[in-house]
């Protein structure tokens, strides 16, 4: 293409070089001075239906933004994929086409391994009506911070780790699963990721990894017999299904993503509007989760038809747990960084 130019126009190559920089130095210039009239507009990018948890989350964010910045920053979000496959939108921030994705934990440990933690299991303490323990975490600096500081290093800024559901709900068609014994033989379909199945495998299951458009006609042919997923997706999705237990075998560790290249051109009060709104979708995401969720099991069991279980006895929690620490051996082997961040997560422990 250069060369194309350069026969046509007679203009050398460094003339060229130096004019594109012009151009990009006039577009910064352009974007550090937005006004309502002329505002800076953020093609933010997620793969969920707008009847979900995860948009009414960035329509907040959304809303927040936008009047906090007087109009001068404008969020356009495109869900349901419209604009890529969620497995691109790190790319697609890395390469300009998007600015920001409100993505997945197993997403964004694509990128930065060290996200795997959140597929560790039995780390939080957490109930549907209470994720403090969580979310002490993601607003811990040795937790969540180190996880966004290691993001950032590879040129992803994080500005919010805000839940959509309560994923520890194991879900299938066979039988209850009370004890860790339940679980032998069972087939159930994980999202993708490196250490959830893992997890299931040690105790007892067979991982299937597969797409939830897959997933839905293989429930129904009994080609798998159910997934661990949140408590709000398996309602508001209807999953054919006739058990639910509480098994707090990973976490959706959602992050709110921006490319930090666009994030250093915005003028410093915006950016400043952005952590300053981040920060508070965090705690809008755990205060709605923790209220839908207790009340969506009541619907599971009276509407579907679906056995609920009691929760997990502590004893069984523990055998569970022992039984996947080598799960948590093979993560740090791998990250040596994430020893950090488990360690963080057991001081965080409650009582």
């Amino acid at each position: 293409m250069t060369l194309t130019i350069r026969r046509a126009l007679g203009t050398p190559a460094r003339a060229i070089v130096a004019a594109l920089g012009g151009l990009a130095l006039m577009s910064a210039a352009a974007m550090a001075q937005p006004t309502a009239e002329k505002p800076i507009v953020m093609r933010l990018s997620h793969a969920y239906a707008t009847v979900a948890q995860h948009h009414d989350n960035m329509e907040y964010f959304k809303e927040e933004v936008e009047k906090r910045t007087g109009g001068r920053l404008i969020v356009d979000i495109f869900p349901a994929s419209q604009l890529m496959p969620i497995t691109q939108e790190i790319n697609g921030m890395l390469s300009g086409q998007i600015d920001a994705a409100y993505s997945l934990n197993t997403i964004a440990a694509t990128l930065d391994p060290l996200w795997g933690f959140f597929e560790l299991p039995f780390l939080f303490d957490i109930t549907p009506a209470d994720q403090k323990h969580l979310r002490d975490f993601v607003k811990s600096e040795a937790g969540g911070g180190a996880l966004r500081a290691s993001m950032e290093a590879r040129g992803i800024k994080v500005l919010a780790i805000a839940p959509t559901d309560m994923v520890g709900a194991l879900i299938n068609t066979r039988r209850p699963v009370l004890k860790m014994e339940d679980m032998a033989g069972l087939k159930f379909r994980i999202p993708g990721g490196k250490y959830l199945g893992q997890s299931l495998a040690l105790l007892g299951a067979s991982p299937i990894s597969m797409a939830y458009a897959e997933f839905s006609s293989a429930i129904v042919q009994g080609t798998v017999d159910g997934t661990i997923t949140g408590i709000l997706f398996t309602y508001d999705n209807r999953i054919p299904i006739k058990h639910l237990s509480g098994v707090n075998l990973w976490y959706a560790g959602l992050p709110l993503l921006m490319s930090k290249q666009f994030f250093d051109r915005l003028p410093e009060d915006i950016q400043q509007v952005l952590v300053e709104v981040g920060n508070e979708l965090e705690d809008y995401g755990f205060d709605a989760t923790e209220r839908r969720a207790v009340e969506t099991l009541k619907l599971i069991e009276t509407e579907m038809g679906v056995k609920v279980e009691p929760p997990l006895d502590p004893a069984e929690i523990q055998r569970m747990r022992d039984a996947t620490q080598p799960v948590l051996q093979a993560f740090v082997a791998d990250n040596p960084a994430g020893q950090a961040l488990i360690d963080e997560a057991e001081r965080l422990r409650p009582n």
